[in-house]
């Protein structure tokens, strides 16, 4: 799998555009569809513009709430950093960003369309794939980050946790989700 922060010549967030692209073109072929049977140039506008809305919202240009993983890995040495990795267009990352915002979590939050380090982590737990969201600790007590459950539960259990247990080996995060 190729870093999407290896190609050369990007100008705006590394990202995955597909989906985006998808759902504008699906608004513009609606959009059409619809003037062409006569039901009216408001209708197709608002279709439009109400996809157009979507694929912002998906887009790697969204890049709200994303903190730096080296700034929460400094703050990290003197406390444990709970760190979800996420990326825009994810519905699981946007639904735990929700739940764990309506519980008072103190969680990090990383895109990692925008943090090659975080990206890299993220593609080591989950062996090569860039499946999100996956919630680790940053414990300075131990070595490496160690993997929780990406629930409202996990997070929790990991955040009122005043000592972790030692580290186990990294498993894939999807064995605790879903």
């Amino acid at each position: 799998m190729t870093s999407p922060f290896a190609r050369p010549g990007r100008e705006l967030v590394p990202g995955r555009w597909l989906g985006s692209v998808a759902v504008l073109a699906l608004g513009c072929a609606i959009a059409w569809t619809l003037v062409g049977f006569g039901h009216g140039v408001p209708l197709a506008t608002a279709v439009l513009l109400g996809l157009a809305a979507v694929a912002l919202w998906n887009s790697p240009l969204r890049a709200t709430g994303h903190e730096p993983l080296a700034a929460v890995r400094s703050r990290a040495a003197f406390e444990n950093a709970v760190v979800v990795l996420w990326r825009p267009g994810c519905a699981y990352s946007s639904a735990l960003r929700r739940r764990a915002a309506r519980e008072g979590l103190k969680v990090h939050w990383v895109n990692i369309w925008r943090d090659e380090g975080a990206y890299e982590l993220c593609c080591s737990i989950n062996r090569g794939s860039e499946e999100t969201p996956t919630a680790v600790v940053l414990d300075p007590r131990h070595g490496g980050p160690i993997v929780i459950p990406a629930s409202v539960p996990g997070i929790r259990e990991a955040t009122s946790a005043r000592a972790l247990p030692a580290p186990r080996a990294l498993q894939s995060p999807r064995t605790f989700r879903r």
